[in-house]
């Protein structure tokens, strides 16, 4: 789980479920991927998929290579194996064929652009803050040196003030600034 301050509730979820108790597990569920009241979800999964799809060009390129690499991803892992190995099966249908090679962003003539980056972030790499702010022929690096997906309103009075004073006032903090 991306924030820290979510695990109490997965702990006491995951308890229930060893009590046969599914329903705290299925609440972080419906959390995650936006479920509302009505039983519709919000769009985070259909563009998360376009964005990973994009990335890197897809792991299979049909069922029968999904059915040939099973038993591997069912070793590595008995319980999601399977449902790992379907899933990314999606990317060989995607519209647009992702090259493996990220496209330059440069933006030339923008104004400044703060590039927030967290250096332990468990779904997006320092390193590709570091890369964008790089390309940006504007662009200034802001580094949470700390856990977590994101930096922003999650504590540290450093990173806040400087997205606050840039977004409020336009004035960016000096490039490579780093936080805690």
């Amino acid at each position: 789980m991306y924030d820290e301050a979510a695990w109490p509730q997965l702990r006491e979820a995951l308890a229930g479920a060893q009590r046969s108790d599914g329903s705290g597990l299925l609440s972080l569920a419906d959390s995650y991927y936006e479920r509302e009241p009505n039983g519709a979800y919000a769009n985070l999964m259909f563009a998360n998929a376009a964005v990973n799809c994009l990335d890197l060009p897809p792991a299979f390129d049909g069922p029968d290579a999904v059915e040939k690499a099973l038993p591997d991803f069912e070793k590595a892992s008995p319980v999601f194996g399977r449902g790992f190995a379907w899933a990314s099966l999606n990317c060989a249908y995607w519209p647009t064929k992702a090259t493996g090679t990220p496209h330059r962003t440069e933006a030339k003539g923008a104004a400044p652009m703060v590039v927030v980056g967290t250096t332990r972030d468990p779904a997006t790499p320092y390193k590709w803050s570091q890369a964008l702010a790089g390309q940006l022929s504007s662009g200034t690096l802001l580094t949470y040196d700390g856990d977590g997906h994101t930096a922003y309103g999650r504590g540290s009075d450093c990173i806040d003030t400087a997205i606050n004073t840039y977004l409020l006032e336009g004035t960016p903090p000096t490039d490579a600034k780093k936080c805690t």
